[in-house]
């Protein structure tokens, strides 16, 4: 009977080594495939020398295609400065703006609380001329409540 239990464990023995064998051959397998697409290409031909004419037309098409990325780029970079321009006139306009109904507010906030002398200071510091017509709208109507 313990010839049985050696043959058995034999048996698991081989299996093992087997198996592990097997492991070892598929791994191998994959990092072979895996060095092979890491490493840079090699070309099969030397490389023949150019002449200098061949070089001179390789750099001249070269520095075409860079000249034509530079005059794009400049364009690019003209109508981007426009921009910008024009943001910044907007920018400026809605600050002036915005101090504008910061004022009206803050006179229709005194008006409220019934500090008509402090809503008429704060009214003439508003410049009616750069109001826009709801603002006018609005800086009349505390004006008339004043009065």
């Amino acid at each position: 009977m313990a010839n049985k239990n050696d043959n058995k464990s034999m048996f698991l023995y081989t299996a093992l080594i087997f198996i592990v064998a097997v492991l070892l051959i598929i791994f191998s397998f994959l990092g072979q495939t895996n060095m092979q697409k890491n490493q840079p290409q090699v070309s099969e031909s030397p490389d023949k020398e150019m002449s200098i004419s061949e070089k001179a037309s390789i750099l001249s098409e070269e520095n075409t295609v860079l000249l034509e990325n530079n005059s794009n780029l400049k364009k690019e970079n003209q109508e981007l400065s426009e921009e910008n321009i024009q943001l910044k006139s907007d920018n400026e306009s809605l600050t002036q703006k915005q101090s504008q109904n910061d004022l009206l507010l803050s006179a229709n906030g005194y008006f409220t609380l019934g500090n008509n002398s402090m809503a008429l200071e704060t009214l003439d510091k508003v410049n009616y001329n750069d109001l826009s017509s709801d603002q006018k709208i609005i800086y009349d109507n505390i004006k008339n409540n004043i009065n």
